[in-house]
This record gives C-alpha cells, sequence and structure tokens, in this order.
C-alpha cells in the first residue's frame, strides 16, 4: 500500500464531525502560519513576533498568584491597557483552544471571547463564520479534556504566544516546509519551547486533522498506542512524534476492516486497545459480557469529605475519588491488587470499602450511569449522567482519578433515609430507593426498571395512540392547539392519565424517547418564584449566593440547542401554585406572540426571553377544590385541554378484552354508572369522575388485584366526595366491592 493509499484511507476513517470542525478554523490558522492577519477585524495584522512578546509578558510575565480571583478574572487585570493586536491576539487564542471541545456550551464558548473583546477601545463584533461556529452545540463534536484543562487558560496563552514568537523567528524556507508537511509542524511546535502537550495536540489537529487525532491528552494517546501497537509489528518510540505517528499508522490498519468512519472510543474499537479487567479473586459481577446491553446503573456519591470538593467538582462538570497514593487506577488488575496496595503490611484493616469504591468507579461505572451527589448523611446537592470513562490526570493536586459528568441537577435537597458515609454506592438493586430519588429532580423517564443505555426509541403519532387512550381527532387538535398557543394544560378527574399522556405527548412530537427535552417540576403552595426560576440561596458559611431555578437552566438548554428542536417543560399540580407568584415577569414573556421579547430579570443584571422552541404542559386535577377561582392570567396563556374517563375507548376496550376477566367487566360498568351519578350530582360534577387509569395493575395475574385496587384508589375518593352523604358513598362502595370479588 503507497503512502498516498494510507492517506486517503486514514481520511475516509475519521468521522465527518470533527473534521469539519477542524476545517471551520482553517482560516483562523492560515492567517496564523501566513499573513498573520485578524479573522475578527481583517484590518490589524496580531500573529506577530511583536504582539505575541507583548501578550506573553502580560500573562506569563505578571502571574497573579492566588484563589481569590478567577482565571478571567486574572485575565482581565493582566489585558489593562493592552495594545489592541494583543486584545485581538488573546481572543483568537482564547477562540482556538475552546472551539474543539465537545462539552463547553456555546453561551461559554461566545462569553469568553467576548470578555477579552471588552478591552478593545474601540468594541468590535465577532463576524461570520466565527459567530456561528461558536454557536455550536454542546456534545455534538470536538474533544473531550480533564478539568485541568479548562483552568489553565493562563498557561495555554502563553505556550501559543511562544509558538508565534518562534513561527515568526522561521526563515520563509522553514516555514514553507512546515505548512506543506505534517510532520514538520509538529516538530516546529514541539521546538518553539517548553512543551505544553494538551494545547499542542489541539493546535495540531486544528491545523491538520487528516493526521492527528482530536487527543488532547498525551496519557491517552500512549495508552491507546499501547493497546494497538501489536497493529503495526509494535510501537516506534516514546516521543510524541512517535507517538502520533504510531496512531495514523493503526487507524490505516483498522481502517482496513472497518466500513464507517471511527473514533478509538467507538464501540468495537476501544475494547480492542482497552482490555476488559479480570479479577480472579473477585465475584463474576466484576466482568461485563460486551456483548450484553448493559443497563444503566445509579450510584450514591460523596465528591470528598463533607462534600469538600463539590464546587469545583460541579462547576467543571466531573467527579473524582481520593486514594491518590495508587496513582492510575488502571494499573490494578483485580480487587486483591487494590488490597495489596492500600494494606502493604497486610492487617487486612477496614479496606473492604476503600478497595470496592477504586474498583467501582474504575471498572463497575459506566458512560450513562446516573450519580446523585450527597453532603454527609441527609443532604443531596447533585443529579448528573456519567460521560465518560474513568482517566488519570496525574497534574491535578488530588483526586487525580477522575469521570466527565453532566451535573443536570445542582442545589441542596433531603436526602430520604439516612443514607452511608461510604465515598461511592450502588444503589441500582433498591428500585424503590431509586425512585424515590428520581422522584426528587422529576426529570427522568418513568420510574422503572433500571434503563438500558441504547440508542433513542422512535416514538410518533401511531405509538401515542396505541398507548394513550385518545382519539386520532383529538391528539390531532391537542397537538394543534399546542403548536399554536405554546403552553396547554391538561385538565381532568384523578386517575385519566395526564402524566402519562404529557410526557408521551412531548415524545411523539420530538419524534423519539428522548428524556433529555424534556423537564418536569410540580407545583405545591409554597412554590414561588425563586424555586422555579432565579432565587438566593443560604451557604453553608451563613452567606447567600444566587442560584438559577430548573426553568431557566432549561431554557437556556433549549435557546443553545442551534438546531431548534422542540423542548418541552412539564408541570404537575399546576393550579396548586400561585401563578403569578411562581411566574413573575415570565407571565407575559411566555405568551406565543411574546416569545422573542426580552425582559430584564429580577435578581440578574440580564435580559432574558422565553425560547419558540419551548412548550409547556400543564396538569390540572378538577376534582382539586382549589379550583374554584382560578388565575385569570393562567386561563388566558394556555390553551384548555379536557382529558375524560376512557372506559368506552377503542384502546381501552381492547385491553379490557386482553384481561377477559368477568370481573374487570362487571367493574367497569359499575364505574361508569358511578361516573354518571356523580356528573348529575350538582356539588360534584364531570370534574370528579374516576378515571380509568385506576384499573391498571402491574400484578393483574393475582385473583386479588381488582379488590386491592378498589380499596386503594376509588373508595376513599367516595368518603372524600360524599363526606356529608356517609350512607351514599357506602352504598358505592359495596357496589364496587361486590364487582370485584
Amino acid at each position: 500500500m503507497t503512502s498516498d493509499d494510507l492517506h486517503d484511507r486514514v481520511v475516509a476513517s475519521r468521522p465527518t464531525a470533527e473534521t469539519n470542525l477542524a476545517r471551520e478554523v482553517g482560516t483562523v490558522i492560515s492567517h496564523m502560519l501566513g499573513d498573520g492577519r485578524s479573522a475578527i477585524a481583517p484590518d490589524a495584522t496580531i500573529w506577530t513576533a511583536e504582539t505575541a512578546g507583548e501578550l506573553r509578558s502580560r500573562i506569563a510575565g505578571n502571574p497573579i498568584p492566588g484563589t481569590d480571583m478567577s482565571q478571567w478574572d486574572k485575565l482581565d487585570v493582566q489585558l489593562q491597557s493592552a495594545s489592541r493586536e494583543a486584545v485581538l491576539l488573546a481572543a483568537e487564542l482564547v477562540f482556538l483552544r475552546e472551539h474543539p471541545l465537545r462539552s463547553n456550551l456555546p453561551a461559554t464558548r461566545r462569553a469568553h471571547v467576548e470578555r477579552v473583546l471588552t478591552h478593545l477601545d474601540v468594541p468590535v463584533t465577532i463576524p461570520e463564520p466565527m459567530s456561528g461556529w461558536l454557536g455550536r452545540p454542546a456534545g455534538t463534536a470536538g474533544l473531550t479534556v480533564g478539568t485541568s484543562y479548562n483552568s489553565h487558560v493562563w498557561k495555554h496563552l502563553p505556550w501559543l504566544s511562544q509558538f508565534v514568537i518562534h513561527w515568526r523567528g522561521l526563515t520563509d524556507l522553514e516555514r514553507d516546509a512546515a505548512r506543506s508537511d505534517p510532520w514538520t509542524l509538529q516538530h516546529t511546535m514541539i521546538n518553539s519551547g517548553e512543551d505544553r502537550s494538551d494545547i499542542r495536540n489541539i493546535l495540531q489537529f486544528l491545523a491538520r486533522p487528516d493526521e492527528f487525532e482530536p487527543i488532547a491528552s498525551a496519557d491517552m494517546k500512549k495508552k491507546v498506542r499501547d493497546g494497538l501497537a501489536s497493529r503495526i509489528g509494535g510501537s516506534t518510540g516514546e516521543d510524541p512524534a512517535a507517538i502520533d505517528r504510531d496512531l495514523f499508522q493503526i487507524r490505516g490498519a483498522l481502517a482496513q476492516d472497518r466500513a464507517e468512519p471511527f473514533q478509538f472510543w467507538t464501540p468495537g474499537v476501544e475494547e480492542l486497545w482497552k482490555a476488559a479487567p479480570t479479577d480472579s479473586a473477585s465475584s463474576a459481577s466484576d466482568s461485563i459480557d460486551l456483548n450484553e446491553p448493559r443497563p444503566r446503573r445509579y450510584w450514591l456519591y460523596s465528591p470528598g469529605k463533607g462534600a469538600s470538593q463539590w464546587q469545583e467538582f460541579s462547576t467543571n462538570g466531573m467527579m473524582g475519588i481520593a486514594w491518590d497514593e495508587l496513582g492510575d487506577f488502571s494499573a490494578y488488575p483485580n480487587r486483591e491488587s487494590i488490597r495489596q496496595q492500600l494494606d502493604p503490611e497486610g492487617t487486612r484493616g477496614s479496606m473492604m470499602n476503600d478497595v470496592l469504591a477504586v474498583w467501582q468507579f474504575q471498572n463497575e461505572m459506566a458512560v450513562g450511569d446516573i450519580v446523585y451527589a450527597k453532603h454527609g448523611k441527609s443532604k443531596l446537592v447533585g443529579r448528573g449522567e456519567v460521560t465518560s470513562d474513568a482517566r488519570y490526570e496525574p497534574e491535578r493536586d488530588s483526586f487525580k482519578n477522575v469521570r466527565s459528568v453532566s451535573w443536570d441537577h445542582v442545589g441542596s435537597w433531603e436526602l430520604p433515609g439516612n443514607a452511608v458515609l461510604k465515598t461511592l454506592t450502588d444503589i441500582t438493586p433498591d428500585h424503590d430507593y431509586v425512585d424515590t430519588l428520581e422522584e426528587i429532580f422529576a426529570d427522568e423517564p418513568e420510574p422503572g426498571e433500571s434503563v438500558v443505555v441504547t440508542p433513542l426509541s422512535r416514538y410518533d403519532k401511531t405509538s401515542f395512540l396505541n398507548e394513550v387512550y385518545l382519539s386520532e381527532e383529538r391528539y390531532d387538535r391537542l397537538c394543534r392547539l399546542l403548536t399554536r398557543k405554546k403552553n396547554v394544560i391538561l385538565a381532568g378527574p384523578p386517575g385519566v392519565g395526564k402524566t402519562y399522556a404529557a410526557k408521551r405527548l412531548a415524545f411523539s412530537i420530538i419524534g423519539a424517547q428522548d428524556p433529555s427535552r424534556i423537564q418536569m417540576v410540580q407545583f405545591h403552595q409554597s412554590y414561588s418564584y425563586e424555586d422555579f426560576m432565579m432565587g438566593y440561596r443560604p451557604t453553608e458559611s451563613g452567606g447567600f449566593t444566587l442560584t438559577e431555578g430548573p426553568f431557566y437552566r432549561f431554557c437556556d438548554r433549549a435557546r443553545n440547542d442551534t438546531s431548534k428542536r422542540p423542548y418541552f417543560f412539564i408541570i404537575d399540580e399546576i393550579n396548586r401554585g400561585n401563578i403569578s407568584k411562581i411566574f413573575g415577569e415570565l407571565l407575559m414573556l411566555i405568551e406565543a406572540d411574546k416569545r422573542r421579547e426580552k425582559l430584564r430579570l429580577l435578581y440578574k443584571n440580564e435580559t432574558f426571553s422565553v425560547p419558540p422552541n419551548v412548550y409547556i404542559i400543564g396538569m390540572m386535577n378538577t376534582a382539586d377544590r382549589s379550583l374554584a377561582v382560578l388565575d385569570y392570567a393562567l386561563r388566558r396563556r394556555f390553551g384548555f385541554f379536557q382529558m375524560d374517563p376512557a372506559f368506552k375507548s377503542s384502546g381501552f376496550m381492547r385491553w379490557q378484552r386482553e384481561i377477559d376477566s368477568p370481573a374487570l367487566d362487571h367493574l367497569v360498568a359499575d364505574i361508569i354508572d358511578l361516573n354518571a351519578a356523580i356528573a348529575e350530582d350538582p356539588a360534584l360534577g364531570s370534574g370528579f369522575m374516576i378515571g380509568h387509569s385506576f384499573l391498571y395493575s402491574p400484578t393483574n395475574d393475582d385473583d386479588g388485584w381488582l379488590e386491592s385496587v378498589v380499596e386503594v384508589e376509588p373508595i376513599p375518593l367516595l368518603d372524600e366526595y360524599w363526606f356529608d352523604e356517609p350512607a351514599r358513598a357506602q352504598e358505592w362502595a359495596e357496589r364496587l366491592r361486590n364487582a370485584a370479588s
């Protein structure tokens, strides 16, 4: 195979999204390596040794020690009175270091660049297409980096500046050679000064995406290369250039057997270099059968003693555990090897929990698992989804073994029960406890068995009609109402499946069972604007901190989705809250024709709008006596859709036939008669009827399930409805009991 054939094969094997991401910034790179002009302000020449020297001197020559200021605050100080060229150079370097990051939100990337540009005397606007590049949604393409990368602006900008100084000191012939050959370019970067491998790896990928892997970590590159070196007859060396050349050859070798583009962590490829751990001394649960789908697991986790690491971990999207004396956890093939390292004297002290935590963190936790962060034994501080494998970051001061986590909830909640003080606990087997925790956050799939981490299941109108007892005509009407008003309320008596229908309505419009675009909260009498939108919360130190609420964060997520896919915010018991108190200025902004208007927020000096792709679905129980006077503002801004018992719907009758139970048939007939009596009662009305979902039971193969349903569901309601007519309530209760027996 010729070198051209190998190159073509390697290029074809690379995922298009990643190579496009690098090629987007080709103009910036070409200015850096060529004419030196700014991409933001083309009239300025910024890629010069003089400008780079000024910038490097301002940052590396004027370090600001301490933790009282963030790295961006420090950069603000260092850029004060900087030349126009130095500010533009700093902005474009910040753009280059953050553009390829997979997890960064577009708002964050843009804010960092714009923050640097505020130091210009004459303001500039980020031009297209750079502005569009900054809007790329998080998670769609790019590199995954360690948390140390995000906190090292003060190291990255000086290294990049030093490279520019070195580059401009080369002869024209040397620069031509580096521009034409990727390996010469890499050699030039390495020789520009003290190497900073993470930012260099990113810069060389952006400059030459055909040849270099989108991997920032030098350790990760070496680990992949070492695991696959046998594919090319062994490694050729340990220096950065040798490792990158080996990876290029390895990719070419793997591409011969794969028709589709791949990354080194693509399923089927990752297993080739990341040997599955074996633990002959532990139970069979330590091994992973790669041929079977792995169910999602749920973990209770302590982010350091007394949650000491929580601020860093929640801010940087990560989790980590201690035992740094072990070094890289991946070096230990089994639990016994971990125990021997922690307990070299063989005392066999209380090592069991420590060993298990290390082993599970490294080998049993997986991408897609859910983590509940806790403080002590009684407080929850966050919930998140694991988004990366375990990795070792030796440059960290502590907690060097880490994983990336998307923390979708950060705050303070009471932790049910009395939690153990262990660092890491697998709570997956305790389904009831997991369901209790999930209900606290109320924005995940329906409670049930652990969710298998698989691609999103398709869900459409047909799926909805198969599961929700609504006619096609009424479904179409509901969709039109939601599209027109953007806010609807599903109103109906208890047991008609309002919550069940709301989530599936959202899924049917999304086109897939995608819980990431659905969030659910429940209103109550004490619920406030501060709970819903934004407000000050007390801190452990006795002060207060401004905390963003679920609706603010949800709107931000929907706004940053450049494809403008629909997002659904579901509010249970919407009538129980004080609507004016909860929504505040949002009462105007949620109206369909006001979605693009902005108002200044009560607690924050910024303007806010509700994105057009956010839809609000509320649920309202019409048997709730608190509905006697309904907030007019709510009536005007929401479309109302009545949901009634569906005993006579084709879907329910089909289910009834499948159950084939004479007792069920008699009970359904009696409940239909009961609903007629309730509807005719002037003190009640149709809003108090008994819904069909009360008759559903997961244990319908048990002969006594109907009797249990009757005692638990309808009869207590009858006692409440006819509290002043106990004889009437008793008459209907006995009739239902007889039908179910």
